[in-house]
């Protein structure tokens, strides 16, 4: 289960680790990772020491140069999946729901294209994944909820 981070609150346990992780497995240094994700590169040490939450920008960003926002969030490699039409729109319909869930905490019930764009990328990995049985027996699909409210509420 994700557990919000005790250093800066909205940070899930292990995510500057893995960001880090990542970072690596891209071949990247800091300063290239934080140019790719928008920042500057005490922006990029703070995100991996856990002393600063990132934004919905820098995640989409990172996400577009190669990062696996369900591994940097989640704790969870997602692998693709083929699914039929069907199935895709069954999934898609329960993400639209969830996405209108973490809205509906917000004060105006709207969210920014770039939270909504995140979050479409992260319900949709989970629930495809979980339809395949590629998930833990023990994953707690209401954390993944909760854990994408506490981040655009930041």
């Amino acid at each position: 289960m994700i557990t919000q981070n005790i250093t800066c609150p909205g940070i899930p346990d292990g995510f500057g680790e893995r960001l880090k992780e990542e970072r690596k497995r891209l071949n990247l240094s800091q300063v290239e990772m934080a140019e790719r994700g928008g920042c500057q590169r005490l922006a990029q040490l703070q995100y991996e020491n856990e002393s600063r939450a990132p934004t919905i920008r820098y995640l989409n960003s990172i996400a577009l140069a190669g990062v696996d926002l369900g591994y940097l969030v989640l704790g969870v490699r997602f692998n693709q999946v083929s699914l039929s039409d069907e199935q895709e729109q069954v999934i898609e319909a329960k993400v639209f729901e969830w996405i209108e869930k973490c809205a509906n905490t917000m004060g105006d019930g709207r969210l920014a294209p770039d939270t909504y764009k995140m979050l479409f990328y992260l319900f949709k990995s989970f629930l495809t994944q979980m339809h395949a049985g590629d998930l833990q027996a023990d994953f707690d699909p209401t954390s993944l909820l909760k854990n994408a409210i506490k981040v655009i509420a930041g």
